[in-house]
């Protein structure tokens, strides 16, 4: 699906707008769409079902990503590098685990484009985490 890689994007940046400003999310949501001028409806609705399922599970989603982060609390792990896993995670244990690798790997584009070398190989650690130990898959 074509959509999905940008549709990821879309609830990366919202997330992150949220966990900026504590504003609510679906605000935050509309005001994206509308500023980004986003048409394309598989790609909002994908956006929203993203944002929205980490929203339905950020606690056991956080608990998660603190518990692979060495027993870091989350709050330590850095605004971009948290926000990322926390969408990514929602998709592969919540929305689906079909091409994981696929998945994982628009994810540590991301990481990328918005963060360094360091935040890269942290969401790539705790995705591969992820793969191996809660989706029983090799990466």
């Amino acid at each position: 699906m074509i959509y999905k890689p940008q549709a990821r994007k879309d609830a990366f940046l919202v997330l992150y707008q949220w966990d900026m400003k504590g504003e609510p999310i679906e605000s935050l949501i509309e005001e994206y769409i509308s500023a980004n001028h986003i048409s394309m409806q598989d790609r909002r609705r994908y956006m929203r079902k993203l944002v929205r399922t980490f929203m339905e599970h950020s606690v056991e989603i956080d608990k998660l990503i603190a518990e692979f982060s060495e027993k870091w609390d989350i709050d330590r792990v850095g605004f971009i590098e948290r926000n990322i896993l926390r969408i990514a995670l929602a998709e592969l244990l919540y929305i689906s685990a079909k091409n994981p690798k696929v998945i994982i790997s628009d994810y540590i584009k991301l990481a990328q484009k918005y963060a360094g070398k360091n935040c890269v190989k942290f969401v790539n650690g705790i995705l591969g985490r992820v793969l191996r130990e809660k989706l029983g898959m090799q990466d």
